[in-house]
Protein backbone atom coordinates (compact mmCIF):
# COMPACT_ATOMS: atom_id res chain seq x y z
CA UNK A 1 0.00 0.00 0.00
CA UNK A 2 2.78 2.22 0.94
CA UNK A 3 4.26 1.72 -2.62
CA UNK A 4 1.05 2.49 -4.16
CA UNK A 5 0.95 5.97 -2.32
CA UNK A 6 4.84 7.00 -3.47
CA UNK A 7 3.77 6.51 -7.00
CA UNK A 8 1.09 9.08 -7.08
CA UNK A 9 2.02 12.10 -8.67
CA UNK A 10 2.73 15.33 -6.22
CA UNK A 11 -0.15 17.63 -5.85
CA UNK A 12 0.64 20.98 -8.20
CA UNK A 13 -1.08 22.66 -5.47
CA UNK A 14 1.22 24.32 -2.90
CA UNK A 15 1.84 23.09 0.62
CA UNK A 16 -1.05 23.96 3.13
CA UNK A 17 0.91 25.62 5.87
CA UNK A 18 -0.67 23.64 8.65
CA UNK A 19 0.58 26.10 11.50
CA UNK A 20 -2.14 28.49 10.57
CA UNK A 21 -4.88 28.42 12.31
CA UNK A 22 -8.59 28.10 9.98
CA UNK A 23 -9.28 32.22 10.93
CA UNK A 24 -5.95 32.78 9.34
CA UNK A 25 -6.43 31.14 6.34
CA UNK A 26 -10.15 32.34 5.77
CA UNK A 27 -8.20 35.93 6.33
CA UNK A 28 -6.25 34.81 3.22
CA UNK A 29 -9.04 33.82 1.51
CA UNK A 30 -10.87 36.88 1.91
CA UNK A 31 -7.78 38.92 0.98
CA UNK A 32 -7.29 37.20 -2.22
CA UNK A 33 -11.25 37.31 -3.49
CA UNK A 34 -11.27 41.30 -1.85
CA UNK A 35 -8.24 41.80 -4.21
CA UNK A 36 -9.97 39.98 -7.01
CA UNK A 37 -13.26 42.15 -6.26
CA UNK A 38 -11.55 45.68 -6.49
CA UNK A 39 -9.86 44.80 -9.71
CA UNK A 40 -12.83 43.78 -11.12
CA UNK A 41 -14.48 47.17 -10.19
CA UNK A 42 -11.77 49.78 -10.79
CA UNK A 43 -11.68 47.71 -14.85
CA UNK A 44 -15.76 48.35 -14.36
CA UNK A 45 -15.40 51.59 -13.43
CA UNK A 46 -12.84 52.29 -16.44
CA UNK A 47 -15.08 51.29 -19.18
CA UNK A 48 -17.91 53.01 -17.83
CA UNK A 49 -15.90 56.66 -17.89
CA UNK A 50 -14.59 55.77 -21.50
CA UNK A 51 -18.32 54.71 -22.50
CA UNK A 52 -19.63 57.97 -20.41
CA UNK A 53 -17.10 60.13 -22.38
CA UNK A 54 -17.48 58.90 -25.84
CA UNK A 55 -21.53 59.37 -25.00
CA UNK A 56 -20.71 63.04 -23.90
CA UNK A 57 -18.63 63.50 -27.03
CA UNK A 58 -21.19 62.16 -29.09
CA UNK A 59 -23.97 64.52 -27.43
CA UNK A 60 -21.39 67.55 -27.85
CA UNK A 61 -21.38 66.72 -31.64
CA UNK A 62 -24.78 66.25 -32.24
CA UNK A 63 -25.38 69.62 -30.87
CA UNK A 64 -22.69 71.03 -32.80
CA UNK A 65 -24.56 69.85 -36.42
CA UNK A 66 -27.99 70.31 -34.93
CA UNK A 67 -30.03 67.18 -34.49
CA UNK A 68 -30.97 65.56 -30.76
CA UNK A 69 -28.89 62.78 -29.83
CA UNK A 70 -30.74 59.57 -30.96
CA UNK A 71 -28.47 56.83 -29.24
CA UNK A 72 -30.32 54.76 -27.05
CA UNK A 73 -33.68 55.23 -25.62
CA UNK A 74 -32.22 53.18 -22.70
CA UNK A 75 -29.59 55.79 -22.05
CA UNK A 76 -30.90 59.13 -22.86
CA UNK A 77 -34.65 58.88 -21.97
CA UNK A 78 -35.35 56.47 -19.27
CA UNK A 79 -36.79 57.57 -15.76
CA UNK A 80 -37.03 55.69 -12.35
CA UNK A 81 -37.28 56.24 -8.93
CA UNK A 82 -37.09 52.87 -8.32
CA UNK A 83 -33.29 52.02 -9.62
CA UNK A 84 -31.92 55.49 -7.80
CA UNK A 85 -29.84 54.86 -4.90
CA UNK A 86 -30.92 55.65 -1.30
CA UNK A 87 -28.56 58.66 -1.23
CA UNK A 88 -29.67 60.21 -4.30
CA UNK A 89 -33.82 60.28 -3.24
CA UNK A 90 -32.66 61.70 0.30
CA UNK A 91 -30.51 64.58 -1.94
CA UNK A 92 -33.82 64.83 -4.40
CA UNK A 93 -36.21 64.94 -0.71
CA UNK A 94 -33.67 67.88 0.03
CA UNK A 95 -34.07 69.73 -2.41
CA UNK A 96 -37.57 69.35 -3.35
CA UNK A 97 -38.21 70.29 0.76
CA UNK A 98 -39.73 66.98 2.18
CA UNK A 99 -38.12 66.81 5.62
CA UNK A 100 -37.95 63.56 7.58
CA UNK A 101 -36.29 61.56 4.49
CA UNK A 102 -33.93 60.30 6.67
CA UNK A 103 -35.87 58.07 8.48
CA UNK A 104 -37.93 56.98 5.23
CA UNK A 105 -37.47 53.74 3.40
CA UNK A 106 -36.75 54.61 -0.38
CA UNK A 107 -40.71 53.75 -0.77
CA UNK A 108 -41.84 56.22 1.30
CA UNK A 109 -39.61 58.67 0.46
CA UNK A 110 -40.86 57.88 -3.42
CA UNK A 111 -44.46 58.11 -2.56
CA UNK A 112 -43.28 61.92 -1.02
CA UNK A 113 -41.55 62.63 -4.21
CA UNK A 114 -44.68 61.12 -6.49
CA UNK A 115 -47.05 63.31 -4.22
CA UNK A 116 -45.05 66.44 -4.67
CA UNK A 117 -45.19 65.94 -8.61
CA UNK A 118 -41.49 65.80 -8.39
CA UNK A 119 -40.26 63.93 -11.87
CA UNK A 120 -38.26 60.89 -11.63
CA UNK A 121 -34.42 61.36 -12.44
CA UNK A 122 -33.24 59.63 -15.32
CA UNK A 123 -31.76 56.10 -14.22
CA UNK A 124 -28.02 56.45 -13.24
CA UNK A 125 -25.73 54.42 -15.74
CA UNK A 126 -24.43 52.63 -12.49
CA UNK A 127 -27.36 51.39 -11.93
CA UNK A 128 -27.79 49.66 -15.14
CA UNK A 129 -27.66 45.79 -15.54
CA UNK A 130 -24.87 44.17 -17.69
CA UNK A 131 -27.76 42.85 -20.11
CA UNK A 132 -29.41 46.80 -20.33
CA UNK A 133 -25.37 48.13 -20.91
CA UNK A 134 -24.79 45.59 -23.98
CA UNK A 135 -28.21 46.25 -25.79
CA UNK A 136 -27.09 49.87 -25.37
CA UNK A 137 -23.91 49.51 -26.76
CA UNK A 138 -25.43 47.07 -29.92
CA UNK A 139 -27.77 49.77 -30.55
CA UNK A 140 -25.40 52.54 -30.69
CA UNK A 141 -22.90 50.46 -32.90
CA UNK A 142 -26.06 49.34 -35.08
CA UNK A 143 -26.51 53.29 -35.19
CA UNK A 144 -22.91 54.40 -36.26
CA UNK A 145 -22.55 51.39 -39.01
CA UNK A 146 -25.67 53.04 -40.48
CA UNK A 147 -24.39 56.18 -40.21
Amino acid sequence: MKKDLELMPESADPPLDHSGSIADLFLAASRELANSDARLYRSLDRHLKLTRELLDRDDDQSHLIGERPNSCPLLCSAHSYDRQTRRSLQELCRDNGITGYSRMTKKVMIERLVAKGIEAPEIPLEALSKAELIEALRHMMDQQRNA
